[in-house]
């Protein structure tokens, strides 16, 4: 961090990539006085790219599928080589994306837990299509406002803390922490979509329910902290870039 606990670091500042110490005015090719890290480390080697996604280097789709991989299962290596400056309409694109697949999954998933929520009841309602286009709109736009304000609050936080987070990549780092939400949706509608089918032939009674809802609660809780964990990754190793 910044050598006080709550004086931030000028985003012109040269930190250590390590340990955050301020490397202003120190030769290029010294080390770190704080952890002993090389100076180039922090500079010019680095390792800081923009992403396959936003390089087209190899293709907008095998780039999005490259970075999907590398966000998804080597979060910490993804979010301590990207650049954290760069434009953002190319990750805010890349997070639309992936808000939209969410919403869809948990639209999806809602719609299925009612069904069977209705079953369970003895009846049956049919809920109308444009219902579950609603909450797929709910869904998607509430995901986006939901990552704006968390934005702020984790600049906020980190100005408090004299942590050197620009809003521009905490962003960054948001928009494509956005991949992650592909797990959890996908978990959401295997678990209730299955459950619905084993239910709906016979495989399932209703002496089920509870173990059901139980499995429901704890994937929720799993959820919320395999996010938190990502979301915290994504910071760790963006809060020291310089560029």
């Amino acid at each position: 961090m910044a050598n006080s606990s709550t004086e931030v670091a000028a985003d012109n500042s040269i930190l250590c990539e390590n340990c955050g110490y301020t490397l202003d005015h120190l030769p290029p090719s010294g080390n770190c006085p704080e952890c002993g890290q090389p100076i180039s480390a922090s500079t010019v080697q680095d390792g800081r790219s923009p992403t396959a996604w936003e390089s087209g280097e190899v293709g907008k789709f095998n780039g999005f599928l490259r970075t999907s991989g590398l966000i998804i299962f080597q979060p910490s290596y993804f979010f301590r080589h990207i650049t954290t400056r760069n434009p953002l309409w190319p990750a805010l694109h890349f997070a639309q994306i992936y808000w939209m697949v969410a919403a869809i999954s948990f639209s999806l998933a809602a719609w299925w837990h009612q069904h069977w929520y209705v079953q369970l009841l003895g009846g049956w309602q049919m809920l109308v299509v444009w219902w579950l286009l609603a909450m797929i709109a709910f869904a998607f736009f509430g995901l986006w406002g939901i990552t704006l304000l968390a934005s702020r609050l984790t600049v906020w936080e980190a100005r408090y803390r004299g942590y050197r987070l620009p809003r521009i990549a905490v962003l960054r780092g948001l928009y494509y922490h956005a991949a992650h939400f592909l797990p959890v949706g996908l978990i959401a509608v295997l678990t209730t979509g299955g459950h619905l089918w084993l239910v709906e032939h016979h495989r399932l009674g209703s002496e089920t329910a509870d173990v059901y809802l139980w499995l429901l609660s704890g994937e929720v809780i799993v959820a919320a902290g395999y996010l938190f964990w990502t979301y915290w990754a994504a910071m760790r190793n963006m809060m020291y870039a310089n560029h």
